[in-house]
């Protein structure tokens, strides 16, 4: 991936008054937690001007992060008169989701994962919140995750 033309597009998006949303493809195949370059391109994206990140390949679910941009970055940072001055929210970093619908056999891990409901406003994300679901294989659905299971698939995200 070209970092710097990435950086420079969602910048350039911000500085003309959009609300950037990066989807990204990333991170190790059943890794628990993201890596040091996940979480460095989001470092980059965010100070860049994006509002919400997320990221999708571990087929597992890794813990989500907010970023608060450094004073300075992006538009104000770059664009010496912006059409106008926003306050930044956090932005926030979902790393992987797990998997949505997937018949992969082998680790539970791939049958757990998340809906997350993003309230977005001028500034950026308002708030999430997560609804967990796990997959039943044998029969190709979506269902409910129980208490167990729920409670532990919030704490791994870290969205309540």
């Amino acid at each position: 991936m070209d970092v710097e033309t990435a950086t420079q597009v969602i910048q350039k998006a911000y500085d003309n008054g959009a609300l950037v949303i990066v989807s990204i493809h990333w991170g190790m195949e059943y890794q628990g937690g993201a890596s040091e370059r996940q979480k460095w391109l989001a470092a980059q994206f965010a100070q860049a001007g994006a509002a919400l990140i997320w990221g999708h390949h571990p087929h597992v679910i890794q813990p989500a992060e907010w970023i608060q941009p450094p004073a300075g970055s992006a538009s104000a940072r770059t664009n010496p008169f912006p059409a106008r001055e926003r306050v930044r929210s956090p932005a926030l970093v979902l790393y992987s989701l797990g998997n949505a619908l997937f018949d992969q056999g082998g680790l539970a891990d791939t049958r757990q994962s998340a809906l997350v409901l993003v309230e977005l406003g001028e500034n950026g994300v308002r708030s999430a919140h997560a609804i967990p679901f796990e997959i039943d294989i044998q029969h190709s659905r979506v269902m409910e995750a129980d208490e167990k299971a729920a409670q532990a698939i919030l704490e791994r995200l870290g969205l309540k």
